[in-house]
Order: C-alpha cells, then structure tokens, then sequence
C-alpha cells in the first residue's frame, strides 16, 4: 500500500540554505510537490544548498529563473500563487529579489523563512554560517579529544537539524490550516536550533560543572568509548547499570568490583573502567566482541566512512544510499532514500531532475487566476495539538524529544515508565535526587509507572490506547509486539492510532533486533567518518544522532495526524536513526565536500547559554516543578506565529495512580 501522507500539497522553495534545501527534500518524500527556484546562472562562488545541486534538488522539481527576467518573475510569482507553503531563506540570496515575488508570498497560507538568527535579538539579520554558528553556540568546543582543540562538525549538522524543525513546524501549521483555513508564518534559526542541541551540556553548566571535551565519551554514561581490536577498533555503549552487570561478566573479575556497580561511581572512576574496557577489547578481535556484545544486548558498533555507507548492510537494506542518473554530469550520482518508512510500503526510488523540468506546470499557471483559499476560515486552536493525546513509551532522547515537542504544540503526554523510573532518572547532575537532563529532556509530560509484564498494567495500557492518538516509543525492534503490542494488535485496539517506533536501525531491519545509542549510530552512518580531530575519527559532542532521530519522528507524527485528517486512519512509521544520520552528511556523498572553516573565536557552553542573543530570544527559560524548584528548560526552536509552542507545567515522578487523559 502507497501512502503518499502530503498528496495534492503544492511547495515552493526559494531559500539557498541548506536547511531550505533539507525542509524541501522532506516534504518531497512525504508526497509534496516541491518546486524548487534554480538561478539560471549559479552564483560565483556557490552559496548555500548550491555547492552541491544533486542533494538540493533531489526529489523536487527544477524550475529555472533570473530575477532581472521580466518573464521568468511573473512566471515563479504564478508558481508562489499555486503553492500552499513557502520555504525561504531570508537572510541569504534575497538581496535582489523582485517586489512582485515579496508580495505573491505574504499572501501564501504558510510561508517557513530558515535564517541563521532569526529576526529578535541582538544578532537578528546577521548573516552566519554552519561554521559561524557551530563556534558562537558551543558546539565547536564540545567535539574533539580530551585535552585536544575544538573540532569542527565536519557536516552541516546545524542547517540539517533546521531543516528538520523547519519540516514539523510547516506540519504542524499545515494541521491548523486543514482544520480551521488559518496559515501562518514559522520562524527557525540556525542560532535556535544549536541551542536546542545542548541539552547534555546546558545541565551540566547550571550544575556548576564546566562542560568538556570528551572524544567518543559521554558525559553522564561511562563505559561510552571507542576502544581498540585485535583487528581495529568498536564502539561499545553502555547506558545503565544493568547493562553494565552484563558487560562485567564479559570483561572478568576485575570489572565487578563493587565500587564500579552504580553509574554515578562509574562515572567518578571513568579511566579506570575505560581501561578495563582497552584490556579486555584489546585481546579480541570485532567479530568476537560482536557475538558476545549482540548476546548481552549491549550497544556497539564499527567506524564506517562515508565512502563506505552505500555498501554497509543495514543502509542497503534499507536502500538508504542510491544511485541514480545526473542529468548534468552524464554519470551516475549518489542520493539519499526517505528517511522513513510506513509499514507495507516499498521505498521509492529517488530522481534528480534536469534544469527547469517543472516549466511545463508553471507555464499552465502563466493564463490561470491564482488559486483561492480553499478551506472555510474559524477560528484557529491556540495551539497546533490542542485536544491530542499520546502515549511515549520512551527513554533517553529519541522518542523523549519527539513527544516533549508534541507536549509543547498542545498535546497531553503520559510517557510509560518501568516501576523503577526511566533509567536517565538517575543520571548525574542531581537536584535533590532528580536528574536535571531528565527533567529538560521531557518538559511538560505526565508520567507513570507501569510493569508492562504484568496483564493487568498491559490492560491499563489497551485502555489508554483506545483514546489515544499517537503511540511513540524507541523500545529495541520487536519487544512491543513481544508484550502482545504489535501493530496489528494496536490497530484492532485503536485503527485510528499513529504509531511511531524509533530505533538504531529500523523495524525492517539487517540487524533485527539490536540495541543501539547515539555514538554508535554516528560512528555506522558516516558522521564519525566526516569529523575528525587530526586524523581520528570522533563524534559530534552534542547527540546528533539521537537529536535528529527524535526530530525526524515528530515531523512523522505531524504529517499522519494530518493524513488521519484526511482518511480516518492510522499508520505505522518505522523511523532508523542510521536513516537519519546518513541523510545529514549526503553532501558530501558526491565528492563536493563543504568549504573548511577558517578559524573562528571559538565560545564555551557558558558562553552561549548567557549570550545575549540566547537570553532575548529566551532560549533557555526558568520553570518550576510541582514542588517548587526551579530548573532550566529548552525553548522550542519552531516559532509559529498563530500557534506557538509552549511550556507549562514538568514532569514529575511516574504516578502510581491510574493517570485519566485530560477534557478536550
């Protein structure tokens, strides 16, 4: 079955960044029609999306114009006419553009501007760029070997992270619009969205602790690290105390050794199990440690370069990495697949279109009348999910940030908790007992604690997803349906259910079944690869991996709830965060590798969480928890103007109450 969630949406995009460029692409896989603008004559030296034309027009439509063209102006302002959503960049190639296109997009339903800084605060309009922002936000500082320099992300994980924002803020907006006729403007900063990023970090700076670089280590897991082979080197994760039993029986006597058995003493003797980790890695080759790492269910995994990714099994499966015709080279090129899959349906295949293939659309508009509104306007909620329930069983980040943002857009969340808590409950830094990345991670929720192997709990749960119209989780690949809620039985409980299962490498899966984290996935999608600290191989310090897995679903979620909309039915989303992460280095596929940055005055966490521009836009904003302490909070990067996300009240501790979904 072909579900085709945004069918009959015609896009625009005219911005030359790269977040335009991702935003675009997205809605494309989603069944949008997107027209991109080509320049007729490409800039010298190219900007933005245009270093690399393959990856910016993959998927879309190519409609050539020159903004001196009398015709070719008239002809794209019929095209913004046609269109229901505007992407733009305001702050990067606009400096020439006609009136008459500035006009035919104020009078557009939704128009999306991706911008490094937004339009407030003391740096509003400036230009930056990936580098500029990476360095001003803290994230340069936080990537690279201890005791090494800060290290560039050497893919546009911040344009790339935007456009993802950019896409759910545009779902979220085109939901309001299907129901009530009323569009609105979106705001996303590149400046916004690296805040958003921090969150690991930010914890740790209003702990007083002063964030540092830490290679392929975590700073609130340990053991987290690349260690060495008898034939090279694995990553091996581990993200809780009974992982780590497990892993100690692998490692011998040594490893467990009382003072090594809780994560907060792990964490304050981070070299020595490090070192216990190197002795006993080192004695084995990869293929051994894999078969006794898979048994413990223990995440892990290998290096792949980017060169690599079109060969590594699980993105073949997946036919994440394609090849396809380059109607401008005469040769093959490499483009990435959606990066998403909805149950039984087979992933298309990925075209890049010839310079001005869409002229003959825009030429059937030049003698039409331009489009009417075509839905009755009233009055909009005062948020986008006002009156949506979701159910998250979820822990860590993915799935915790797709349904905190779904919590800020309107939803009631109740996020499922084992009867112990959600493991990151317990990671450090601590107030008065309560994880602070914890609370930041899951903002307005409520919470309770389930044992999901007890039948009368499972039952508890049926009944709440009956009224329920998003489940997500990031639970390893099968142990919801192993627990008897596997997607057909959640459809014979709710058919109207939108289920989202986010995971290392998908439900449809080379790897069925296998547990993976955020280092693991950067190191086997070529992010790892691409950011290096001289010659070694390192992740990102902020969690892209995770970040962008949990963003991708809740664009997911906003695009079914809309196609609900439309049909009455649910659907199954399996999101792979190898998915994602492979998608944000796809520039770099082709052999058209970002400019190096130059040098750059590089800023601390502290830095950037007290920066002017972070306090007026009130990027990280004070919020009080039912027992009256305070605790800092991430501010949505998606800026709506009719229905802006919010926060209200946090997470508590999981109710051993039967929690009621709250009146409409």
């Amino acid at each position: 079955m072909s579900q085709k969630l945004y069918s009959g949406l015609n896009v625009v995009e005219l911005g030359a960044r790269l977040g335009a460029g991702a935003c675009g692409r997205l809605l494309a896989d989603l069944g949008a029609t997107v027209y991109v603008v080509e320049p007729r004559a490409m800039p010298q030296p190219p900007i933005g999306k245009w270093l690399d034309r393959i990856s910016a027009v993959a998927g879309k439509e190519s409609v050539l114009a020159d903004a001196s063209s009398a015709d070719d102006v008239e002809a794209v302002a019929r095209l913004i006419q046609a269109c229901d959503v505007v992407i733009r960049s305001s702050d990067l190639g606009e400096a020439h553009w006609p009136e008459r296109w500035r006009q035919a997009i104020s009078h557009r339903p939704i128009v999306c501007d991706i911008t490094a800084f937004g339009t407030t605060g003391p740096e509003a309009g400036r230009l930056g760029d990936e580098a500029q922002i990476q360095a001003l936000t803290g994230i340069m500082d936080t990537t690279g070997l201890p005791g090494g320099p800060p290290t560039p992300v050497g893919f546009p994980v911040i344009e790339m992270s935007a456009g993802l924002y950019a896409a759910a803020a545009v779902a979220a907006a085109l939901g309001v619009y299907l129901r009530s006729g009323v569009g609105q403007s979106i705001e996303v900063a590149l400046y916004d969205v690296a805040i958003n990023t921090l969150t690991t970090f930010m914890t740790a700076h209003y702990a007083g602790n002063e964030p540092r670089r830490l290679g392929n280590g975590h700073g609130m897991a340990v053991p987290w690290n690349a260690y060495p082979t008898v034939d090279g080197w694995i990553l091996i994760c581990s993200t809780n105390d009974a992982q780590w039993g497990r892993l100690a029986n692998f490692v011998g006597p040594a490893a467990s050794s009382e003072q090594y058995a809780e994560l907060k003493s792990r964490l304050d003797h981070r070299d020595e199990v490090d070192a216990l980790m190197r002795d006993w890695t080192m004695r084995h080759n990869f293929d051994e440690l894999q078969a006794m790492l898979s048994q413990g269910g223990i995440p892990f995994g290998r290096i792949v370069g980017v060169s690599g990714l079109a060969d590594e099994p699980n993105l073949k499966h997946r036919q994440t990495v394609q090849e396809v015709p380059d109607p401008l080279g005469g040769k093959t090129a490499k483009v990435c697949g959606a990066i998403f899959r909805l149950l039984g349906q087979t992933p298309a295949l990925v075209c890049v279109p010839a310079p001005d293939s869409g002229r003959a659309f825009v030429k059937s508009l030049m003698n039409a009348s331009p489009v009417a509104a075509r839905i009755p306007v009233k009055e909009p909620p005062t948020q986008a999910l006002q009156g949506l329930r979701v159910i998250e069983i979820g822990q860590l980040t993915t799935a915790p940030l797709a349904a905190r943002h779904l919590a800020t857009l309107g939803a009631d969340v109740i996020k499922v908790e084992p009867p112990e808590g959600e493991s990151a409950r317990a990671w450090a830094p601590l107030r008065d007992g309560v994880s602070h990345f914890f609370v930041a991670s899951n903002g307005e929720k409520r919470a309770v604690a389930l044992d999901l192997k007890d039948p009368a709990d499972r039952a508890y749960l049926a009944g709440l997803l009956q009224d329920a119209d998003v489940l997500v989780e990031n639970m390893k690949p099968g142990a919801l349906a192993r627990l008897g809620f596997g997607y057909e039985q959640l459809r014979a409980i709710n058919p109207r259910l939108v289920y989202c299962a986010i995971s290392g490498f998908g439900m449809d899966s080379a790897y069925p079944g296998r547990a993976a984290v955020d280092t693991v996935i950067q190191a086997m999608s070529g992010m790892m690869d691409a950011t290096r600290s001289g010659s070694t191989p390192v992740k990102t310090g902020i969690s892209a991996a995770d970040i962008a897995g949990g963003q991708t679903g809740l664009l997911l979620i906003l695009a079914a709830l809309s196609w609900r909309e439309k049909t009455g039915r649910g659907c199954a989303i399996d999101v792979s965060m190898q998915d994602v992460g492979a998608w944000m280095t796809q520039h770099l596929w082709n052999g058209r590798a970002i400019p190096s940055p130059v040098p750059l005055t590089v800023a601390s966490v502290a830095d950037a969480c007290t920066h002017a521009q972070t306090q007026v836009r009130e990027l990280i904003l004070l919020r009080r928890d039912a027992n009256g302490r305070t605790w800092e909070i991430m501010a949505s990067p998606m800026r709506l103007s009719r229905t802006p996300p919010r926060l209200g009240s946090l997470i508590g501790a999981p109710s051993r109450e039967r929690l009621r979904w709250r009146s409409d």
